[in-house]
């Protein structure tokens, strides 16, 4: 298994949004904001591809996302309940 991609997480994280907004053009800062970081702090974690664990495990509980999907991109989206 490859190491998580912050910058593919983040991609990951728009298609997820999108679905809430419809399609509309979803931006880093929506990510950031929706994480809740700061634009500029997820600019630095992208370029250095520093990944914000709690984050994004929080985004996934919140967002009922699988987290092999967006660590991975392995899966279904959403997240699967047994």
């Amino acid at each position: 298994m490859s190491t998580p991609n912050m910058e593919d997480i983040v991609e990951r994280i728009k298609d997820v949004l999108s679905r809430d907004t419809h399609d509309a053009k979803v931006l880093d800062k929506n990510v950031a904001f929706t994480l809740g970081i700061s634009p500029a702090a997820l600019s630095m974690k992208k370029n250095r591809n520093l990944l914000p664990y709690d984050e994004l495990t929080m985004f996934c509980i919140n967002n009922k996302v699988n987290t092999n999907w967006l660590f991975f991109g392995i899966g279904s989206m959403d997240m699967n309940y047994a």
